[in-house]
């Protein structure tokens, strides 16, 4: 794969793009964290077939020069290219239980999930996601008000919480945000991590 050096003024948008949906300042945030890990595929006239996006966040963020596939394909094969990216992007869901562990495994390393490309209130809602388990009764028999072991309970909070385990998911969440001083799940969820963090390091 040869790969070469532009500039962003270089290349060209292909102004037929039928994805409109450009999520530029994301990807600006996702540059910024983990640099340029794939190209931009242009045709050999420098117009744009795959990588619009990163292009826009390339001139947002001013850099100087981005790398670029130059493809070697028909024209024919460019446009059928282009939409097929964009179509399989659609094909993809999220698996919200093994998301839910990477992010609190990333979290436990104090990792900013505001660097996913996630918004404030989707990353609350999937820490707070809790897989059904059908005995998950049997994990704990009884949880009492005096929580001493913080991290602990975060899990059981992730592990506990369906219908009928309501009312227990509540209680528990209450009494961490008292020790806390906290009024949401995502706060109380870094507090007992750097809380736990610290213990560990005494």
């Amino acid at each position: 794969m040869d790969i070469k050096y532009y500039s962003p003024d270089q290349l060209i948008p292909y102004d037929k793009n039928p994805r409109k949906n450009l999520n530029v300042d994301k990807v600006a945030n996702s540059l910024k964290e983990f640099g340029f890990q794939q190209p931009i595929v242009v045709d050999r006239g420098m117009v744009v077939i795959v990588g619009h996006t990163r292009l826009e966040a390339s001139k947002k963020l001013g850099l100087k020069e981005v790398p670029v596939l130059i493809a070697d394909i028909s024209p024919e094969k460019a446009k059928a290219y282009r939409i097929t990216d964009n179509r399989l992007n659609q094909d993809s869901s999220w698996d919200y239980k093994l998301l839910n562990f990477e992010m609190g495994d990333l979290m436990d390393n104090h990792y900013d999930l505001n660097n996913l490309g996630f918004d404030e209130t989707e990353i609350e809602k999937i820490v707070a996601f809790v897989p059904t388990f059908e005995k998950a009764n049997d994990l704990v028999e009884e949880i009492t008000e005096d929580i001493q072991a913080p991290m602990s309970q975060v899990r059981m909070v992730q592990l506990f919480l369906n219908s009928e385990n309501e009312p227990m998911f509540k209680k528990m969440v209450e009494s961490l945000q008292k020790i806390y001083g906290t009024s949401n799940l995502t706060d109380t969820v870094y507090r007992a991590i750097e809380n736990e963090n610290a213990n560990s390091q005494t």
